[in-house]
């Protein structure tokens, strides 16, 4: 270990780190697995002969308390339960928290911290509708850090990362914890926790229940008195006001009722489930949030590019690519006229106009260009969703030399999210190439591969998400439908690619739309949005059946 980093490692565990010091090593344990090393034996060698608990530097991307409950501080903040020993380091490492190293002196100045000491998001707004907000207001489909949510009407739905899903019901105020914990501070919740979000848990101010697998209702009144409901499954409850701290087990079709000293008793089962609250909703389409849309709804045909002009939020039609801007294709063949066909797809969703005129892209190299009105703002706190439906047609004949490996990867499709300054500038990149795999692929080269592939010969969707954050990390989504799949009112639990803990920045005011190989593509149905109802087309019926 250098000199320099023994002082800057002393610096921090002895209390006397400045905020410059913190920062720097913020970053160095981010980008240095050799810093990482030497810092877990620093800390653990400090442990073994400090006389008094070793600083923990506060992080706001693992405080999972309330925002209003972190106490201010003038100065430099440590916490004393994060560097207490290189295991608990070890630990947040193994929970993918390794920018828990990013370092805040000062909770009260939020405009001096480094772009890198923020918060990590823990779950996702579903669905929001006729929700009236306090203190902060909360859109579909945005990113949400721990902290205090209070909702005075309507009902929203959460996605948290751990897997579980919840019903708030206005008025509510709930504090986000972890991925698998919130507080209901009071109001109505109803937690659905699948395979694999068991464990998930609501704590209250007199109680904490604990999922075993289950569906359930959570009720608290504003002096405190509990009610738990099972809908479904177990729950595991508890006291936390009396000195009876022992665990006791709900069983579906039971209640329980705790006052606000602590004392329960039976009550009977009485809330509707998580299906209901949504069937109750039905969520609708919301095409009429589009802040752009190309049907290609022309005659079929042969269309002069210059005569694309149809649509919404487009500031022109499309073009061939500036040689100034970037091309995709060094032998680029893009033809000066749209092929416009009709019915030559597959359209399995229930998409207003989709059955139209649709873009037949030709077995060669093809490149084309369109800027929209409203740019994607990466320094800001935005939220995009996109969707277009793509066909690959069956190749023609292919000669008896060349293999079908060759023949795979000469096929690629890309949609580009990009600068009109040049391509070189921000620019986020959803396609498939080689062998039919998507991907997502950002400006510095980062590129990330889904376990999946594009289907052939049918119609697939894709749906993508840009989450932007003004002081945080960007967050990049896509799934690709096929025919079978049914679209539900709220965007997947799985996406096929995810890119997270990346930092882009610049706006984004055009597509750039590029295919290539041997084989015709069909494209159809761009939407650009603010929510996955604004993309997605789900059925204007959404009621699902409500379990037994």
């Amino acid at each position: 270990m250098n000199d320099d980093l023994q002082t800057l490692f002393s610096s921090v565990c002895d209390h006397r780190a400045t905020e410059e010091e913190l920062a720097r090593l913020s970053r160095l344990l981010r980008e240095d697995q050799e810093v990482q090393d030497l810092f877990l034996k620093y800390v653990d060698i400090h442990a073994a002969f400090a006389d008094e608990a070793l600083p923990v530097i506060e992080s706001n991307i693992i405080n999972y308390a309330s925002k209003s409950s972190v106490a201010k501080s003038p100065g430099v903040a440590y916490p004393k339960w994060l560097l207490a020993s290189a295991a608990s380091i070890s630990i947040l490492l193994g929970l993918g928290a390794l920018a828990s190293y990013s370092f805040i002196a000062n909770q009260s100045d939020n405009s001096s911290r480094d772009p890198y000491l923020q918060a990590t998001p823990i779950a996702t707004m579903l669905l929001s509708e006729n929700c009236q907000w306090l203190e902060k207001s909360v859109r579909e489909g945005q990113r949400l850090e721990a902290g205090r949510i209070a909702l005075a009407l309507g009902t929203a739905v959460l996605r948290f990362d751990g897997g579980a899903e919840l019903v708030l019901i206005g008025p509510s105020e709930i504090d986000l914890q972890t991925p698998s914990r919130v507080q209901l501070n009071h109001g109505d919740v109803v937690v659905r926790a699948t395979s694999g979000a068991e464990g998930f848990v609501v704590n209250t101010p007199i109680s904490q229940v604990i999922d075993l697998g289950t569906e359930f209702a959570v009720k608290v009144s504003h002096s405190g008195a509990t009610e738990v409901h099972v809908l479904d499954g177990e729950v595991s409850y508890r006291g936390t006001t009396t000195a009876d701290e022992l665990s006791k087990i709900l069983r579906a079709g039971e209640g329980i009722a705790i006052d606000e000293d602590g004392r329960p008793r039976a009550v009977p089962m009485n809330s509707p489930r998580f299906l209901e609250f949504v069937n109750r909703i039905n969520p609708q389409s919301r095409s009429d949030l589009l802040t752009a849309y190309e049907g290609f709804n022309y005659s079929p045909g042969i269309l002069p590019l210059e005569k694309s002009t149809v649509g919404i939020g487009w500031t022109g039609p499309w073009r061939h690519p500036n040689p100034r801007q970037g091309s995709m294709s060094g032998n680029d063949l893009t033809s000066d006229n749209f092929d416009i066909v009709h019915g030559e797809i597959n359209v399995a969703w229930p998409v207003p106009g989709g059955r139209l005129g649709m873009l037949k892209l030709p077995s060669t190299s093809t490149t084309y260009v369109r800027e929209f009105e409203h740019p994607i703002n990466l320094d800001s706190d935005n939220v995009t969703y996109f969707s277009l439906m793509t066909q690959i047609n069956e190749p023609g004949d292919i000669a008896a030399d060349e293999s079908t490996t060759q023949h795979a990867n000469a096929e690629r499709m890309y949609l580009t999210f990009g600068s009109s300054d040049h391509l070189t500038k921000a620019h986020i990149t959803f396609g498939y190439a080689g062998n039919f795999i998507p991907f997502i692929q950002l400006s510095g080269g980062s590129k990330f591969d889904s376990p999946v592939k594009v289907p052939q010969s049918q119609t697939s969707l894709w749906i993508g998400k840009i989450v932007s954050r003004r002081d945080g990390d960007n967050e990049v989504y896509l799934r690709v439908y096929n025919e079978s799949d049914v679209l539900d009112f709220a965007e997947p639990t799985a996406w096929h690619v995810v890119s997270r803990k990346v930092r882009l920045g610049g706006k984004l005011d055009r597509i750039i739309l590029h295919s290539q190989g041997r084989s015709s593509r069909i494209i159809d149905e761009l939407r650009i949005g603010p929510t996955w109802r604004s993309v997605a087309p789900i059925a204007s019926d959404t009621k699902q059946e409500t379990e037994e």
